[in-house]
Parts: C-alpha cells; structure tokens; sequence
C-alpha cells in the first residue's frame, strides 16, 4: 500500500471526536436577571441573610431586591425567618477623645 491509501484507511477508521462542542445561548437567555422578580425573590428568600452581602454585589436590580420589604414578606411566608443582632463594637471615649483631638488642631 502507498503512504496516500495508508492514510485515507487511517482516517476511515479513526473515531469520531468525543469533544462536545458547546451550544452558546444567547445572554438574554442564560441570565438570572431575565427571570420576573417574583421569582428572584422566591429564590432569594431560600438564601441564608448571611449571603446576602455578597449577593449585593452582583447588580443593582439584585441589591434593591435584598432591601425590599418583598423579600421579607416571601422569607416570612416560607418560614425563613432569621433573627439578627447588631452589635457595634466601638468605645465612646476613643470617639470623642477623636473628635476633640481634630477640633482643637
């Protein structure tokens, strides 16, 4: 057999690539922000308050939504209340030994 007919048999008998090629969908699409509020608020009322700093960042749209009154009527209605307290650690003598310092310079 000659080089040529050695390789045309080699490429008849080679496997088809098991690579997937992937299907790009449009953004609109794929993007949580295509979905209605209410929907966004019924998943973001399943989320611990604990994330919700770091979901703030995500757009403004979400950032809205994690202050609204909504969202706590949706956590309040699935159960998913949370207790918080707020602490501020900080000492009223340094805040005003601070505030006397920079009015007397």
């Amino acid at each position: 057999m000659s080089s040529p007919e050695k390789k045309r048999k080699a490429a008849k008998t080679k496997k088809p690539s098991l690579k997937r090629k992937k299907k790009k969908l449009p953004l609109q699409l794929t993007s949580i922000h295509s979905l209605p509020d209410d929907v966004l608020l019924t998943c973001l009322a399943r989320v611990s308050r604990l994330h919700y700093p770091t979901l703030s960042h995500v757009s403004k749209s979400f950032r809205s939504l994690l202050a609204s009154p909504e969202l706590h009527k949706s956590r309040s209605s699935l159960g998913r209340t949370e207790t918080c307290l707020y602490v501020c650690f900080g000492s009223f003598l340094n805040l005003t030994l601070t505030l006397a310092g920079s009015l007397s310079a």
